[in-house]
């Protein structure tokens, strides 16, 4: 397990936000790498998946909107040096951006420890798997929503189930010809009553493509969707046998896997993710980081320096009232191998 996997785990095994806060702090005075950087490049989708709100025609309407060159670099000057991770692609699909895969090359040439490129899979070719092997990406996360043909294309609506596998042949033939292990392979899946049960055939559809990562996590109600959000908590008991199933088949392949089983209705407040707005650093086309920050005339220290951002941060480590407390639904999985 590399050191993106323990650091996750160290966060949910380490109960005192004081020490964390106090850690976020310590880092940024002396300025070495502290933030989890996660960028859309452009804010929209070739997909309209169902669990999504890229299904939802309202949402679709209102974001919009593409990062220009030039302010990509100036994003990438004041954060990536910062940075552990550098995620690209987080709420949309990047895949829609032109020259996608500079944006692995830009990472790297900042020194970023861990980049990271999340996509649907549905316009990734072997040239750019070939990309990203050369400017040395890390990992690749797929969206997937059906172990079947049927299901996935019924919930990821637009996509096809033939061209996904392409995608994942081509990243095991790339890295084959490279005799590399990189980048990474990562699946991240949605359960929901339909796609639960396909979910024990995992392995016997795509366990030949040399997954690394495995992660399961139940639907989260995230407004108007094309499919309807429904109480997950009758499901429990066959999705911890599942579960329990696939534990033990990662456990024999050597594979990191993630589950969320401790909350899988998300009902709890979740103590994992309580420091995340110190950390976390989500951008689009339409907000980069902070609504006031005015990231094309200010940088990042004088907009620290004008909210007392460090002062707030020092408030943090001795207060319970911290004005960064986020009890939100991230980070609710469990690290296992």
């Amino acid at each position: 397990m590399d050191s993106l996997y323990r650091l996750i785990r160290l966060n949910r095994r380490l109960k005192s936000p004081r020490l964390k806060y106090a850690f976020v702090l310590l880092a940024d005075l002396i300025g070495i790498r502290h933030l989890f950087v996660r960028f859309d490049p452009v804010n929209a989708c070739n997909l309209k998946c169902g669990m999504c709100y890229f299904s939802d025609r309202e949402y679709v309407k209102r974001t919009k909107g593409i990062f220009r060159p030039a302010e990509i670099e100036r994003i990438a000057e004041m954060f990536l040096p910062r940075a552990v991770q550098f995620m690209i692609g987080c709420g949309t699909e990047p895949t829609l951006y032109k020259d996608f895969t500079d944006l692995v090359r830009l990472g790297k040439s900042y020194g970023v420890p861990y980049v990271g490129f999340t996509t649907n899979a549905q316009r990734l070719t072997e040239d750019h798997v070939e990309d990203f092997v050369r400017y040395g990406l890390d990992e690749i996360t797929l969206s997937l929503h059906g172990v079947h043909k049927k299901t996935y294309e019924d919930l990821m609506v637009n996509a096809s189930y033939e061209r996904f596998h392409e995608a994942l042949e081509a990243v095991r033939v790339v890295r084959l010809r490279h005799d590399s292990d990189k980048p990474y392979l990562r699946v991240n899946y949605t359960v929901n009553k339909d796609n639960l049960e396909e979910m024990a055939d995992f392995f016997t559809v795509f366990g030949k493509y040399g997954i690394r990562t495995l992660q399961l996590r139940p639907m989260v109600d995230v407004g108007d969707t094309s499919y309807k959000f429904e109480n997950f908590e009758p499901l429990i008991p066959r999705y911890n046998e599942i579960v329990a199933q696939l534990e033990k088949e990662c456990r024999e392949r050597g594979i990191i896997f993630l589950a969320t089983t401790e909350d899988p209705t998300y009902e709890a407040d979740n103590q994992s993710s309580e420091i995340l707005d110190a950390v976390l650093r989500y951008m689009n086309p339409q907000v980069v980081w902070k609504e006031d920050f005015d990231w094309r005339k200010e940088t990042y220290r004088q907009y620290g320096r004008r909210t007392h951002w460090r002062r707030s941060l020092l408030k943090a480590i001795f207060s319970r009232n911290s004005e960064f407390r986020d009890l939100r639904q991230h980070l609710t999985y469990d690290v296992k191998l």
